[in-house]
């Protein structure tokens, strides 16, 4: 199937191709997913974006179709005339296109088919060539050198310290610069293909590398302009910059057209200012990243007309549809776990967390002060693998450790604290910013709060804890990060099994744990392997509702199953 695949597909280096194995059974049967990378030896690799299918077959023939297409080495040149009247026919000037560098080239392209005369995008890191994007100036196709680029464009002449423009394609940046803006980026792989709910799904975390490889820059401008393509994937391209760099950080552009290269070349004669000074004023009108405070209806009429379309759905599922019925994980919001000690509290949030990892590609920020780290690790690749870690009946092989390992490695950072206890919740936070920023996390795990050094200066042990409760609730806001924080109750009747259940007003400070969490949660032991889930608060009813429900444990894999009692 993929041999015939790849010979009846004309490429030099890379190609994207429709799946053979995925694609049809999905809705859009022609989506190309699959990456097919041409080696050295001839063997060509394959690799599926979307069912994850990859692998590498060495073509039976020596001799390609390929044959037919000039396997010359690419040579860069200068650009000719040609290639600025096609620049110049975008709005962009020899000057801008020589600050730069780009160059001319003759590339094959796979849509069109042939080699075509093309314009180069080189990509800096540091003075040095890294990556190199091209245009074709005869049709609209692109392409790029084998192993693409992973930096943002342009990225080598930001000056630190300033204010950086962010922006979606090479052909954005040039047309910020045109109209006298510097600093100016873009993207390198344009917005993401996977977005729901105008949001980018978690299964695109990687192609974000490059926010990470710019951070230092990123850190040291005062404040980011988001000026990416006004549709959908644009718009969920700036949502997710925007989370991972810091909304707080960030500024939001909206203009009338797709995008800045369409301003520029806006050649309406009723508009009052030149495209250039439109592109300026584009830039310099950018507002606050919304977070929270106080704003105007109309910065959320698009979302509203989503609700009132599509209404507001439920969160993301736990992996039970006992629970699901009371409680699911919305982003962007903070549930707080008690229970008494060894009520399996910690077991059940690992447990939703490799849930989410496994059906969503959900990545996790761990802060767990009780556990070290490779004890932690074990105990989630035995609730991914269902299976022991240690000796003892049913236990993982060789090959399932191997497996279980990197998927925690692939999900799961662990915020150390080095046996340096307590801890401060800045501290905590920080590396949490900082693994949104290198892995995209999605959920922060901290437990429990009793190991926090908390600033009593002047405040009550309330007071302190509703500060510092608050100070979560903007992380998670900022970031769109769920965050878990366990805490034991403050009292404990050792009067043995008739102990009451507790709920959120059983922890020290209690009106604050209350009253600042969206979503309260109680683990308790019932009899035999039963135990009891119970949602005490649930601050929206599409996330979930008061209630209750229960769970087994099984003590062999250390997971929980669902309760037939429940059905």
């Amino acid at each position: 199937m993929i041999a015939e695949l790849v010979e009846s597909t004309y490429f030099n280096e890379t190609a994207r191709v429709s799946c053979p194995f995925c694609s049809p059974e999905r809705r859009k049967s022609n989506s190309k997913d699959m990456t097919l990378t041409r080696k050295d030896d001839g063997a060509v690799v394959y690799h599926c974006h979307h069912c994850f299918a990859n692998g590498s077959v060495q073509p039976e023939k020596k001799e390609f179709k390929l044959s037919a297409v000039p396997s010359k080495t690419v040579i860069n040149q200068p650009l000719s005339q040609p290639h600025y009247d096609w620049l110049m026919s975008r709005g962009i000037s020899q000057q801008t296109a020589d600050k730069f560098k780009l160059f001319a080239a003759d590339k094959y392209f796979n849509k069109i088919g042939k080699v075509t005369s093309a314009v180069g995008f080189p990509y800096f890191r540091d003075g040095a060539l890294i990556a190199t994007k091209y245009r074709s100036i005869d049709a609209k196709d692109f392409t790029q050198d084998m192993g693409g680029a992973h930096d943002f464009f342009g990225i080598d002449q930001v000056k630190a310290g300033e204010p950086i423009i962010i922006v979606e394609g090479e052909m954005d940046v040039l047309s910020a610069v045109e109209a006298g803006l510097n600093n100016v980026v873009s993207v390198p792989s344009g917005a993401p293909v996977k977005v729901a709910d105008g949001k980018v799904l978690p299964s695109e975390d990687k192609k974000f590398a490059f926010v990470w490889n710019a951070r230092e820059v990123l850190e040291k401008a005062p404040y980011i302009v988001l000026a990416t393509d006004q549709d959908s994937a644009g718009q969920a391209l700036a949502e997710e910059l925007a989370r991972r760099i810091g909304k707080d950080k960030c500024r939001l552009a909206k203009f009338h057209k797709k995008d800045l290269n369409e301003v520029l070349m806006d050649d309406d004669p009723t508009l009052d200012d030149h495209p250039s000074k439109l592109i300026q004023k584009i830039i310099d009108d950018a507002q606050p990243y919304p977070i929270s405070g106080l704003t105007d209806p109309s910065a959320y009429f698009d979302r509203l007309n989503d609700l009132w379309a599509k209404g507001s759905g439920k969160g993301f599922s736990t992996g039970y549809p006992s629970i699901d019925d009371v409680y699911t994980i919305a982003p962007a919001q903070m549930t707080v776990v008690t229970g008494y000690p060894s009520s399996g509290k910690s077991n059940f949030v690992d447990q939703i967390m490799v849930n989410l990892a496994a059906k969503f590609d959900w990545k996790f920020a761990v802060c767990s002060f009780e556990n070290q780290p490779e004890i932690h690790i074990s105990r989630l690749m035995e609730i991914y693998t269902k299976k022991r870690f240690f000796d003892g009946r049913d236990r993982m092989t060789d090959s399932d450790k191997e497996d279980a390992f990197k998927f925690v490695q692939e999900h799961f950072l662990f915020i150390d604290t080095n046996g340096e206890e307590p801890s401060t919740l800045e501290s905590i936070l920080e590396r949490a910013k900082v693994a949104v920023k290198r892995m995209g996390v999605r959920g922060l795990v901290i437990d429990p709060y009793n190991y926090i050094d908390l600033n009593k200066t002047n405040s009550t042990e309330t007071e302190a804890i509703s500060n510092m409760l608050t100070k979560v609730q903007k992380f998670c806001k900022a970031f769109d990060v769920h965050t878990w924080f366990v805490a034991h109750p403050s009292k404990i009747n050792r009067s043995g099994v008739d102990q009451p259940r507790p709920d959120g007003m059983s922890i020290s400070g209690s009106m604050a744990w209350w009253a600042k969490t969206d979503c309260g949660i109680t683990v308790h032991r019932g009899d035999r392997n039963v135990v009891e889930i119970a949602v005490w608060k649930c601050r929206y009813r599409w996330v979930g509702t008061q209630g209750e429900t229960t769970l087994l444990y099984n003590k062999v894999s250390g997971t929980y199953e669902e309760n037939l009692d429940n059905f």
